[in-house]
């Protein structure tokens, strides 16, 4: 039986210390490709995220711990879609919070915000990621090739969506 709880609560400003040693971990450095951000910056991140009216959610999980977050940007209401992200602790990883905390997001942006598709981009080389989402019901619908440059290479770029029809199946 899998008592495994989260719930996704209002990302705080308390918040962005968790989520300045996620963003620097190495293993989300290289899935994201990019560089240590110092604390300023991940604080700028944040607040640029809040003022494009990004809907950012916490992940908790049933004893108060914060495991992650799980925003849902771009949102544009005209065309019924938005672009969904998340990142967890190293330690919350594998252990399905990740599948959770998107299927409760997914379903929150189609029921609550009446969205008609959510999508998202990967690196390919992301295979656990991309394993996930597929999972979930994400369909590849392109792939950028030799999109992004990590670790000295050039990688592809997954772009994947899920429309709200497949979604209510």
């Amino acid at each position: 039986m899998n008592t495994k709880k989260i719930y996704l609560i209002p990302f705080e400003t308390t918040h962005i210390q968790h989520l300045h040693k996620w963003l620097n971990d190495e293993q989300a450095m290289r899935m994201v490709g990019r560089t240590p951000l110092t604390y300023e910056e991940v604080v700028q991140e944040v607040e640029k995220k809040r003022m494009n009216d990004d809907l950012i959610l916490g992940i908790e999980t049933n004893e108060q711990v914060l495991v992650g977050w799980v925003f849902l940007k771009d949102i544009d209401h005209a065309h019924g879609r938005a672009s969904i992200g998340i990142l967890l602790s190293s330690e919350a990883r594998g252990q399905g919070y990740g599948q959770i905390a998107m299927k409760k997001m997914i379903d929150l942006g189609f029921k609550q915000l009446r969205l008609n598709k959510i999508y998202l981009t990967t690196r390919g080389l992301n295979e656990q990621a991309i394993a996930l989402y597929k999972k979930i019901g994400f369909v590849t619908e392109g792939i950028l090739r030799k999109h992004a440059y990590v670790e000295g290479k050039y990688v592809d770029t997954y772009f994947m969506g899920i429309l709200a029809s497949e979604w209510n199946r």
